[in-house]
């Protein structure tokens, strides 16, 4: 929240906070796929902590160089990418270490523990900003954001568990050959994770930049709303989120994980399509923002929680690495290209009439995978 809203601060340019977001999400395009090598070939918590250090250390450079004068836009998308590059490491690593931990039974409700902690936290984090944010200033909150990553690094370091399997011995670091056969599988072994990434993709190639770019340009442009109004609007994701995951828990597992995944993403798309209203309305924008992000919010872990379960059950142990790594690449890979392409067509196109459309395009991405049976009974 804090890095977007100040580049919209320093420049006041569609396009620049495109290309904030674009610089922080470019990372997962680049290196993600490689990442899920690593994260099969090396000890898991090893690269969450390497992760974790450093981006508290170029987190904490945003404050300072702010303070000394010396952070220009350039630089502020310079210190993001190379932070979000090493961010990388972390989620195919967290998302593939679960299986080793705890037995296959439980991997449904540690998943739906797992998303409901994050939620909290996202919920804590832009409620907390938007309280803290008059008090400290916008800059001053990256202190705060620093110190959540130094947290992270020592709860992963105080995990303990045995250590996994020795990896295959004959890796040499040959990452583009392991990266192949990672393509293989996914396009060969299991065309089902292949439909589902793509449709992953699709999703978010509609969806992520509105989400990302359009809602602050949604607020600033329609009501003239402040970064606090931005931080609260966008908590709203947390308390759905976290609500949502009682429901998954109740029923994800009384139908297929592939319908639960679909039928979401649909959902997923028309849930936006309300806030080309925002602004027309005799109703409070705030409200009815914060509203539609809300009912929105709430399909969200049905898509995240069933599609982890769906890889842990129907993905080899040896091959999650780089299967999540692909899931990654599609989601904040493909955010890249979405957010740059949303600030671009934001320049002449109002925000209220991008979220028209891109509800209209992402619900189609979840009818597609609805259609096909093989996706329907895939659990």
């Amino acid at each position: 929240m804090a890095v977007i809203w100040l580049m919209l601060d320093l420049t006041g340019s569609a396009s620049l906070t495109g290309f904030i977001a674009f610089a922080a999400t470019l990372p997962a395009l680049l290196f993600g796929l490689f990442s899920g090598v690593l994260a099969d070939y090396y000890r898991r918590r090893s690269l969450m902590l390497i992760s974790d250090a450093a981006r508290f250390f170029f987190i904490l450079l945003i404050p300072i160089l702010y303070s000394a004068d010396l952070l220009s836009p350039m630089i502020l998308a310079a210190v993001v990418f190379i932070s979000a590059s090493f961010g990388t490491l972390f989620n195919p690593s967290r998302d593939a270490i679960i299986p080793e931990l705890v037995p296959e039974t439980h991997l449904l409700k540690v998943n739906t523990i797992m998303q409901s902690t994050g939620y909290l936290a996202y919920f804590i984090g832009l409620f907390g900003a938007g309280m803290f944010l008059n008090a400290l200033g916008l800059v001053r909150l990256f202190y705060l954001d620093s110190g959540t990553f130094l947290f992270s690094f020592i709860m992963v370091f105080l995990i303990t568990y045995p250590r996994p399997k020795q990896r295959p011995a004959k890796y040499e670091s040959r990452h583009l050959s392991e990266l192949k056969k990672g393509l293989q599988y996914v396009i060969h072994e299991d065309r089902r994770i292949f439909w589902i990434i793509l449709i992953t993709a699709l999703n978010n190639l509609f969806i992520m930049g509105p989400a990302v770019v359009g809602t602050p340009l949604l607020i600033k442009e329609v009501w003239s709303g402040s970064g606090q109004d931005f931080a609260f609007i966008e908590s709203s994701y947390g308390i759905g989120m976290l609500l949502s995951t009682f429901l998954v828990y109740r029923l994800g597992s009384r139908y297929k994980k592939g319908t639960w995944l679909m039928l979401a993403i649909i959902y997923d798309g028309l849930t936006f399509i309300p806030l080309f209203w925002v602004g027309q309305l005799m109703i409070d924008p705030f409200w009815l923002t914060i509203t539609i992000i809300f009912i929105h919010s709430l399909g969200i872990p049905f898509i995240q929680v069933t599609r982890t379960t769906l890889v842990h059950s129907i993905v080899p142990g040896h091959m999650q690495g780089r299967v999540f790594s692909m899931i990654n690449l599609a989601v904040i890979g493909v955010m890249s290209i979405s957010v740059a392409l949303t600030g671009i067509i934001a320049e002449w196109v109002s925000p209220r009439t991008i979220f028209l459309f891109i509800g209209i395009a992402a619900s189609l991405s979840g009818l597609l995978g609805l259609s096909m049976k093989s996706i329907r009974h895939t659990d």
